[in-house]
C-alpha cells in the first residue's frame, strides 16, 4: 500500500510540474494579446458608460443636429442601422 501511495504522489508531482509548465507557455503566448484586449475592454467600458446615460446621448445628438443639420440626418440613419443590428444580434444570441 505504501508503494502505491508513493507512486501516486510521484505521478501527482509530475502532473503538477507539467501543469505549471503549460500555464507558463499559455501566459507567454497570450502576452502579445495584452494591449489589444485592454483596448477592447476600454471600448466596452465606453459603450457601457454611454448606454447608462441616455440624456447625454440625446444632448449630444441635439447639439450635432443644430450644428450640422445635413450631417445629423446621415448620422441618425447610421445610428438607427446600428441599433437595428444590435437588436437583431441580441435576439439571435438569446435564442
Amino acid at each position: 500500500m505504501n508503494r502505491r501511495l508513493a507512486a501516486i504522489e510521484a505521478k501527482r508531482s509530475r502532473l503538477l510540474e507539467r501543469a505549471a509548465h503549460e500555464r507558463a507557455g499559455v501566459a507567454e503566448a497570450l502576452r502579445s494579446w495584452t494591449q489589444p484586449l485592454e483596448l477592447v475592454d476600454q471600448c466596452f467600458a465606453a459603450v457601457r458608460f454611454i448606454i447608462a446615460r441616455p440624456p447625454l446621448v440625446a444632448g449630444i445628438a441635439i447639439v450635432l443636429a443644430a450644428l450640422r443639420p445635413r450631417g445629423a440626418f446621415k448620422w441618425a440613419r447610421r445610428a438607427f442601422a446600428l441599433w437595428q443590428g444590435y437588436r437583431w444580434i441580441t435576439k439571435k444570441i438569446a435564442v
